[in-house]
Parts: structure tokens; sequence; C-alpha cells
């Protein structure tokens, strides 16, 4: 699991708001996916921003779009995180690795 210091919560958010797209990527969250998003969240303590979000996925609301600049600071943090969260349910299809490359051209990477 990807840990984080204290002061990292507008950070995480903003992780977290762009692992939920790459979870989604397959027009499908696998439950493994959600686990592993939650713990996270709990971990990172902002869990309120996963609320959201899995309301907005829920409702078939357009999901926020992460501030990928900040998300480049860390940005091999984020993959690492993204990397773990597609192979978390065992089965990482098409979608799932074109989110991945997606990903790291976002990222800069």
């Amino acid at each position: 699991m990807v840990t984080s210091a204290p002061g990292d919560a507008l950070f995480n958010a903003e992780a977290l708001k762009l692992l939920v797209q790459v979870a989604a990527a397959n027009d499908h969250v696998h439950e493994a996916e959600r686990e592993f998003l939650r713990k996270l969240a709990s971990t990172w303590k902002i869990p309120g921003t996963l609320t959201e979000l899995f309301a907005a996925l829920d409702e078939r609301r357009p999901l926020p779009q992460p501030n990928l600049s900040l998300l480049r600071t860390q940005a091999e943090r984020v993959l690492r995180a993204a990397q773990a969260l597609v192979a978390i349910d065992g089965d990482v299809d098409e979608e799932e690795h074109a989110m991945l490359s997606e990903v790291k051209t976002l990222l800069a990477l």
C-alpha cells in the first residue's frame, strides 16, 4: 500500500481523483479495486473525498479532473499506486494497460 505523510491531504485528494479514473477505465470498478481505494483513502485520511468520487461513479456523473501539475511533483509515487490498483483484481485488461500508459504520459514519465 502507498503511504503518505500527514500534510499531504491536497496531494492525496488529487491522486485519488486520478486513481478512481484509472479504476473506471474499463467501465467497471471491481470490488477489490473499491476496497483498495477505500483503504488508501483511509490511510491518507481523506475518506470523504472517496465518498464523493464513488457517488459520481455510481450516478454516472463526470469525475473531477485531478491537478496534474501537483501530481507531477511526485509522479513515480502516483504511478506506483496506479500500477498496484490495476493489479489488485488479478486481471489487468487492455483498457487498464492503456490507462497506465496514459497516466505515464499525463505525469510526464
